[in-house]
């Protein structure tokens, strides 16, 4: 107790002190649900997930601005290690004419893209059903806009060590995005360079000519009466050749007052995973969910559901 009033008296020290601090947001979020996963392993009450995020910017001059944001997520878990861990992480330098953006965060983002549905699931669509796999990954990305809500992106992107079969991975992607009004759209090539070490990898899982290139493409339109995504992605890299398929995706939403509905779809080779979800605005930062998920992974009892009945608070 001692400890923790002489910490305040000092918080409240430099509050009064006239030191100068950068100015930061702080945002984040926390919703305790009723669920079941895939596994079966976490169902009953329990907090879904909280997290915090950090954000703060600098005008530097000169049309130069840099900016960060860091979270920190926390799970239902009050163990002593691995319940709170960090989250995705970015530094953006940007001008009028670009932005340089360096982040750890993870792959994948394009693909889900078009999945607009109030989903709110413990699994999610990762994993679900084979059909989008999902790595940490550390990246620098340029993004140069130009006239009529197109930019041209190129990314350098490094995987991290957490996956083995692409530890040691560096990719090289080139795109362009187009936003206006409703519409927007993401297409890229990436182009995948695997290590020795990750070759003797994948081929002890039987993985000899790992394919090394990949395309992906997300379409979405807001038309006010309901939103609408679809998404493409072509065979994906550090596969054998000849033995993955591309994966199509599809969300809807519709709005009705504070409630939306809305469903997801995925579907890559036999495997595939769709989400119904509904969900009603309390107010601008605080949500009920209703949601239950069902992937397949097309092999012999490989179907498995979850559902969620969660309470959600941002702020």
């Amino acid at each position: 107790m001692k400890k923790t009033l002489i910490a305040l008296a000092a918080v409240a020290s430099l509050a009064t002190s006239g030191a100068a601090f950068a100015q930061a947001t702080i945002s984040g979020g926390f919703g305790f649900a009723s669920i079941k996963n895939f596994a079966g392993t976490s169902q009953g009450l329990l907090n879904t997930g909280a997290w915090v995020g950090v954000s703060a910017s600098e005008d530097l001059g000169g049309g130069m601005k840099i900016s960060g944001a860091m979270e920190l997520n926390m799970d239902s878990s009050r163990a002593a290690t691995g319940s709170a861990y960090s989250g995705d992480r970015s530094l953006t330098l940007s001008t009028a004419a670009y932005a340089l953006t360096l982040a750890n965060s993870r792959s994948g983002g394009n693909q889900a893209a078009p999945l607009v549905a109030p989903v709110n699931l413990w699994d999610g669509v990762w994993g679900a059903g084979n059909v989008i796999t999902r790595v940490n990954v550390d990246a620098a990305v340029l993004t140069v806009p130009l006239s009529g809500g197109v930019s041209l992106v190129g990314k350098y992107v490094e995987s991290g060590a957490d996956y083995a079969a692409s530890a040691g991975t560096t990719t090289m992607v080139a795109g362009a995005t187009y936003a206006a009004g409703p519409l927007k759209v993401a297409g890229y090539v990436n182009q995948s360079s695997f290590t020795p070490a990750t070759l003797a990898t994948l081929a002890t899982a039987g993985i000899t000519t790992p394919r090394t290139v990949s395309t992906d493409l997300s379409v979405t339109y807001d038309a006010g009466v309901a939103k609408v995504g679809l998404g493409y992605d072509s065979t994906r890299r550090g596969k054998q050749d000849g033995t993955d398929d591309a994966a199509i995706l599809a969300g809807v939403t519709v709005p009705m007052g504070k409630a939306s509905f809305g469903v997801n779809y995925g579907k890559r080779g036999n495997g595939t995973f769709s989400q119904v979800g509904a969900q009603y605005d309390m107010s601008k930062r605080t949500n009920v969910n209703l949601s239950f998920g069902n992937a397949d992974t097309g092999a012999a009892n490989g179907q498995t559901n979850e559902y969620s009945l969660s309470l959600n608070h941002y702020f």
